[in-house]
C-alpha cells in the first residue's frame, strides 16, 4: 500500500500546486496533528487550501476542518513571520522529496522547507538560510538539524531520470547481486513501485536477479524505462486512486493514488479525478473528529454520498470479478480442447532448457520452427524468460502458460483462479446487502429528531492495525501476521519486491515484513524486526530469555511446494541462503502515540518504540494473567502522560492493548 508521495509526485502536482498559490498570500496557518494547512488568497483568483504532512504528502485540499482553539507553539511562530506575507515561489529541490517555499518580498524572504522523506521535518528558515525553527530537532551523520545553525540539503541519491542517457541502463545495472526492483531503486532515484511499473512496461519480474538477464530482458527493461521516462514528461493524466479488488464482505480498500495509469495495477478498480490534488486528499481523506460541517444535515448528506459510492464501487468490482471468472474458465476448457498440443509446446520448451539451450536459443529455434511450418511454433506468440511463462494461440485466443507446469496443472490454476474470483463476487454481493441497509437505516435517522441521535465517535484504523506492527527506530514499517491466514495475507499481498521477510527459529512465529518504499533498511531495523517476530513466537509462552531469526529477500519466498510435497495452509517455501541474526531477546515496549485526540496502543522492540514516543513501559513474559497486565499497563501509562492526555488514555479500550500483546503472560519490568 502507497503510504507517501514519491519525489516524482512531489515534481508532477508542482504544476497545479504553483497555479492555486502563484502571487497568494497567506492568510493564515493551522495545525491539526502532523497536517499544516496554509490558507491562500490569491487577488483575482479566490482562495485555496495548502496542505502539507511531514514525510507523507503536499497538495491542494478540498476539505474544510475545525481550527483548534489554542495553536501550537510552532505553528504560532510559522503565524508570526509569515501571516500576510505573499508566496514568491514552490519549487522542489532537485529531485528530493523536499519543498521549498519562498515568502516575503524583494527584499527579505523567509523559506518554508516541507522535508516529505522518513518521518518528515517542517522547518522556517530565515534570509540567511539558518534555522529558526523546526518541527523535530536531530543530529545525524551527514548533516544537523539544530536552532540557528546553517541549514544543509539531504545528500542525493541515485541518478536523476531526467538526466539519464538512454543507453546507460546497463552500466547502471552492472555488478549487481541483488533483484531488479531494488537495484533499481537503489541506482536510480525513484521509489519501489515506480521500479515496479518499469519492470511492468518491460515485460520483466521485479524479483529476477540482475545477474539472470539475458540480452532480451535487459533490452525490453531498457525500453521499460524510456516508456516510464515519458509518461513522467507529459505529466499527469487522468490522476486516480486504486482500490484492491475486496476480500469477502469486505468494502474496497483504497491501495494507491497515481498521477496517470500504471500497468503494476492495471487489473485493479480505479477511480479517476480532475486534478492530481483531489486524487489525493480522497486517498488520505480527514479524520471525522477534525473535519467541519456546516450542519449535521450537511454530515448525513456526505454520508449518504459516501456509502452510495461504496456500493458503485462493489457493483464495479463484482462486474470485474464474473467477467474474470468467465475468462479464466474459459482458459481452462480451451487448455483441455487442445491438451495434448499444450503438453508438447510445454515438454519442447522445457526439453530445451533442461537441454543447456540459452532463452535466446530457444527463442530463435521457434522462429526458425515458424519459418518452416511447424505446428507447434505457429501457436507460441511470445516467451517470457523472466516470468517462465509463455504464450500460446488458441482458437484465436492468447493463453498464458507456466512453463514450469504440465497442461493439466496450468488447466487446474485456471479453473482454481476462476472460482476464487467467482467466490470473491459473491462476497461483494452479500457486502452491497449490508452497505445498502446501512445507508436505508441512514435515510431513517436523518428524519428524526437531532435530539434521539447520539453520535459515538469511533476511531477509523490504519489498514496495517489488522496486522501487527511497529515504526522501527529508522522509520520503516514492519508487519507481522496474527494467524496463519493473515501470515498468508501478508506475505501474498502486501510484501513488495523491495521489502525484507522475516521469521523466527522458533515455532509459531509470525511472517514478519519490513516494508521497504526505497533506501535499503539498516542493521537496527533488521535487527529490531527479528526481536519482534522471536517475541511474538512460542518463546513468549515458553518464558525463554533470547532466541534467533533469519531474513531472506521477497524472492526467496515461495508459495508453490515442489512436485509431490504439500504446504499447509500459509505455509511459504524459502530457496537460497537465510541472513540469521542471532541472540535477540525476548523483550516488549508498550506504549502510546497520540494521533488528535486518539490514543493509539503500540507495541514493539524497546529501541522502536522509545523513538516514536517517550510514554510506554517494558513488558518480559511472567506471571500476570493478560487482562490483569493491561490493566496495570494502562494504569502506569495514564500515570506518565500529560494531565490533557489521560482522558485518551482512559478510552482505550482494554481488548485494543491486548491485541498488541503476545499470547500468554507477562510482567512490568521497568517502569518510566
Amino acid at each position: 500500500m502507497k503510504e507517501a508521495m514519491s519525489n516524482i509526485d512531489i515534481r508532477l502536482i508542482l504544476q497545479e500546486v504553483g497555479a492555486a498559490s502563484a502571487g497568494s498570500f497567506i492568510k493564515n496557518i493551522y495545525q491539526y496533528g502532523d497536517v499544516f494547512v496554509l490558507k491562500l488568497y490569491q487577488p483575482g483568483g479566490g482562495t485555496s487550501q495548502l496542505l502539507i504532512e511531514p514525510g507523507r504528502r503536499f497538495h491542494i485540499t478540498e476539505y474544510r476542518r475545525i481550527a483548534p482553539r489554542i495553536p501550537s507553539k510552532f505553528c504560532s511562530v510559522l503565524r508570526k513571520y509569515l501571516r500576510e506575507k505573499r508566496i514568491l515561489s514552490i519549487s522542489q529541490h532537485e529531485l528530493d522529496r523536499i519543498v521549498v517555499i519562498e515568502v516575503g518580498d524583494e527584499e527579505s524572504s523567509y523559506k518554508l522547507v516541507a522535508e516529505l522523506f522518513g518521518n518528515g521535518n517542517l522547518l522556517l528558515l530565515d534570509p540567511e538560510d539558518i534555522i529558526f525553527v523546526a518541527r523535530r530537532y536531530r543530529r545525524m551523520r551527514d548533516r544537523n538539524v539544530i536552532p540557528k545553525a546553517k541549514y544543509e540539503f539531504p545528500p542525493p541519491r541515485g541518478v536523476d531520470v531526467f538526466a539519464l542517457e538512454e543507453d546507460s541502463l546497463e552500466s547502471i545495472l552492472s555488478e549487481s547481486k541483488a533483484n531488479v526492483v531494488r537495484t533499481l531503486a537503489s541506482r536510480l532515484n525513484l521509489n519501489s513501485l515506480s521500479c515496479e511499473e518499469i519492470c511492468a512496461l518491460a515485460g520483466v519480474m521485479p524479483t529476477t536477479r540482475v545477474s539472470e538477464l539475458d540480452s532480451q530482458a535487459l533490452k525490453d527493461l531498457n525500453s521499460g524505462l524510456q516508456r516510464f521516462i515519458e509518461k513522467l514528461k507529459e505529466g499527469v493524466k487522468e490522476p486516480r486512486v486504486v482500490y484492491a479488488e475486496p476480500e469477502e464482505e469486505v468494502e474496497p480498500e483504497s491501495i494507491a493514488f497515481l498521477p496517470f495509469e500504471f500497468e503494476v495495477y492495471s487489473e485493479e478498480n480505479v477511480e479517476t479525478f480532475d486534478t492530481f490534488s483531489q486524487a489525493i486528499d480522497e486517498f488520505f481523506g480527514v479524520p471525522e473528529s477534525t473535519e467541519e460541517l456546516d450542519a449535521q444535515q450537511d454530515a448525513m448528506s456526505r454520508e449518504r454520498q459516501r456509502l452510495q459510492k461504496i456500493i458503485d464501487k462493489q457493483h464495479e468490482s463484482i462486474e470485474a470479478l464474473v467477467t474474470k471468472s468467465e475468462k479464466l474458465k474459459a482458459t481452462g476448457e480451451l487448455i483441455y480442447n487442445h491438451f495434448q498440443t499444450v503438453q508438447d509446446v510445454l515438454d519442447t520448451v522445457s526439453g530445451a532448457r533442461a537441454g543447456g539451450f540459452s532463452w535466446d536459443e530457444i527463442v530463435q529455434r521457434i522462429e526458425d520452427g515458424r519459418k518452416q511450418g511447424n505446428s507447434s511454433a505457429l501457436l507460441i506468440e511470445k516467451i517470457i524468460p523472466s516470468r517462465g511463462q509463455i504464450i500460446v494461440c488458441l482458437d484465436g485466443t492468447n493463453v498464458v502458460l507456466d512453463i514450469r507446469q504440465n497442461a493439466q496443472d496450468n488447466a487446474a490454476l485456471a479453473y482454481n483462479q476462476a472460482k476464487k474470483a467467482l467466490s470473491k463476487a459473491r462476497g461483494a454481493e452479500k457486502q452491497i446487502g449490508k452497505t445498502q441497509a446501512r445507508l436505508e437505516a441512514l435515510v431513517v435517522t436523518d428524519i428524526e429528531p437531532a435530539s434521539q441521535r447520539i453520535q459515538v465517535k469511533i476511531r477509523k484504523k490504519h489498514w496495517y492495525e489488522k496486522f501487527r506492527w511497529f515504526t522501527s527506530s529508522e522509520g520503516f514499517l514492519v508487519l507481522g501476521g496474527r494467524d496463519a491466514k493473515s501470515n498468508e495475507h501478508l506475505a501474498k499481498r502486501q510484501m513488495g519486491a523491495n521489502d525484507v521477510f522475516l521469521h523466527a527459529s522458533i515455532h509459531g512465529a509470525p511472517y514478519v515484513v519490513i516494508k521497504v518504499p526505497d533506501t535499503a533498511p539498516g542493521d537496527q531495523t533488521i535487527r529490531e524486526a527479528a526481536q519482534f517476530s522471536v517475541t511474538f513466537s512460542r518463546a513468549w509462552q515458553d518464558s525463554l530469555s533470547g532466541g534467533d531469526a533469519f531474513w531472506v529477500n521477497p524472492e526467496q519466498v515461495s508459495f508453490s511446494p515442489p512436485s509431490g510435497e504439500y504446504l499447509p495452509a500459509g505455509g511459504v517455501m524459502l530457496y537460497g541462503s537465510k541472513n540469521y541474526v542471532r541472540r535477540v531477546p525476548v523483550e516488549l515496549a508498550v506504549g502510546v502515540i497520540f494521533e488528535e485526540e486518539d490514543a493509539i496502543p503500540i507495541s514493539g522492540p524497546p529501541s522502536a518504540v522509545e523513538a516514536n514516543t517517550e510514554f510506554f513501559v517494558r513488558v518480559t513474559p511472567g506471571n500476570t494473567k493478560k487482562g490483569q497486565l493491561v490493566k496495570k499497563i494502562l494504569k502506569h501509562l495514564a500515570g506518565v502522560v500529560p494531565e490533557e492526555m489521560k482522558r485518551a488514555i482512559e478510552q482505550i479500550p482494554q481488548e485494543d492493548m491486548m491485541r498488541v500483546l503476545p499470547a500468554g503472560e507477562g510482567e512490568i519490568v521497568t517502569r518510566r
